[in-house]
């Protein structure tokens, strides 16, 4: 489910954020003007230079995973909501047709009320979280329609599902999830809450299948969804991560049926997966605290040690919750701080800065213009810059100062113009056919951009 990196960008383990928007380096400079250059024009007229060779990218940026949009070159800001609208109506076509199946082979599922019926019915089971889970194709063909690119983007840094590290992260949560879990039982026992009694659910070999693959499907579903495209949304627009972690949560929140203890756990562990994706560069970390709770508490359902239809919640199961992800949280980032190879950032090389035209030499514009069908104007060298500009004629006359800013006169050059400025008092830079000519191209501040479309 994931492509290559794309040629222009590549993941780094850098724990640096990214530099300024349009921050580059490596920048090549124009050739200064100095006294000694001393050309065709006449005394003090600087020698004609070509414009500058080829000019190398030479700057690169540095992106959080929150602002991968920005690592495709062809993303604009507009697609982020084009996506979300596409990945919603790919979700409302899959979603009827898996409730038309789910009619006809258990037609009794669609009449009844869902939330009331036993969750550990293997058919309800299905439904439920095979229904959350069809969020994941939705979402990955939104994203392949409308970038960014390459796909594995929405996964992490990288481009791709870091394997490796998703299955240390699973260790690392499950390892948690135990440990807590255990002590909780026997601090409970310790106090004579009640003894284990356990009770396998009917179907069980059904709901262990189900277990293994959709559990895993839906959890990876929601953190592709909220982690993923939410995140990578509000980072196209906002920089600080803050906002990418906490604007989904709420959205997170809000689908769950649960009292307000039970949603506070849950925003609890929305801000801890956010921050996990944040830091580790990737949903990997999110991914397996995800998957890791969810197969817990449906496995102590299916054995008899949970009610997977209690919605209600308390304030020891919140403290339960601020521990399991404390202990997660500081665990992930211990592990991404030992662990250089996993890349939090992913690194892009900044496209190079188009070239400016290249003009004819001094000696060669007379001819120059003679020959040019295209209806430019004069040629004139910047002395300052050392580059050549193009007057419009239809922005013209031009007022002209020399090099110390001291007005000289006019330069007009439209065809049969007037108020040429004196051979005499010509500013340095413009030599006398400098006026001649016509043409339409546009300057914008002073320099040439473009041809103009008059």
């Amino acid at each position: 489910m994931s492509q290559p990196s794309a040629p222009w960008s590549h993941p780094t383990p850098s724990p640096h954020g990214e530099p300024p928007r349009g921050g580059v380096t490596g920048t090549p400079g124009a050739t200064p003007a100095g006294p000694g250059n001393r050309g065709v024009g006449g005394p003090g007229m600087p020698a004609p230079v070509q414009a500058p060779g080829p000019i190398s990218a030479g700057g690169t940026r540095t992106l959080f995973y929150h602002r991968l949009a920005l690592a495709d070159r062809n993303h604009r800001w507009w697609m982020p909501l084009v996506e979300g609208v596409l990945a919603l109506a790919v979700y409302v076509v899959l979603s009827i047709a898996f409730g038309i199946v789910m009619a006809l082979a258990v037609p009794e599922i669609i009449t009844g009320d869902i939330l009331a019926m036993d969750q550990m019915d293997p058919a309800v089971f299905l439904l439920l979280f095979g229904s959350v889970a069809l969020m994941l194709p939705s979402a990955l063909i939104a994203r392949l329609a409308l970038g960014p690119r390459p796909l594995g983007l929405i996964f992490s840094v990288a481009g791709r599902i870091r394997w490796r590290w998703l299955l240390t992260c699973l260790g690392v949560a499950a390892a948690v999830y135990v440990v807590v879990n255990l002590a909780g039982i026997g601090l409970d026992l310790a106090t004579g809450g009640g003894t284990l009694e356990f009770a396998l659910a009917p179907g069980i070999g059904w709901l262990v299948l189900l277990w293994l693959v959709v559990v895993p499907l839906q959890c990876t579903a929601e953190e592709v969804v909220f982690r993923g495209y939410l995140a990578q949304m509000v980072g196209r627009w906002l920089k600080h991560p803050a906002w990418a972690i906490l604007l989904p949560v709420p959205l997170f929140v809000l689908g769950h049926d649960y009292d307000v203890w039970g949603l506070a756990s849950v925003g609890i562990m929305a801000v801890t997966m956010g921050l996990v994706t944040w830091r580790t560069g990737g949903l990997e970390a999110g991914i397996a605290l995800h998957v890791v709770n969810n197969m817990v508490v449906t496995l102590m359902g299916m054995v008899g040690l949970a009610d997977m239809n209690e919605t209600s919640g308390s304030p020891s199961d919140l403290v339960t919750e601020v521990i399991l992800n404390g202990a997660y949280l500081a665990l992930v980032f211990w592990l991404v701080r030992r662990n250089p190879s996993v890349a939090v950032t992913r690194t892009v090389v900044l496209p190079p800065p188009p070239q400016p035209p290249r003009m004819p030499a001094l000696e060669a514009r007379p001819a120059a213009l003679t020959a040019d069908g295209s209806g430019l104007a004069a040629y004139v060298l910047n002395p300052v810059t050392q580059t050549y500009m193009i007057l419009p004629p239809q922005y013209g006359p031009y007022s002209v100062r020399d090099a110390e800013g001291r007005y000289v006169g006019v330069l007009d050059t439209r065809s049969g113009g007037v108020g040429q400025v004196p051979a005499r008092g010509r500013a340095p830079g413009l030599p006398a056919e400098a006026g001649q000519g016509h043409g339409a191209s546009r300057a914008v501040g002073g320099s040439y951009t473009g041809r103009h479309d008059a």
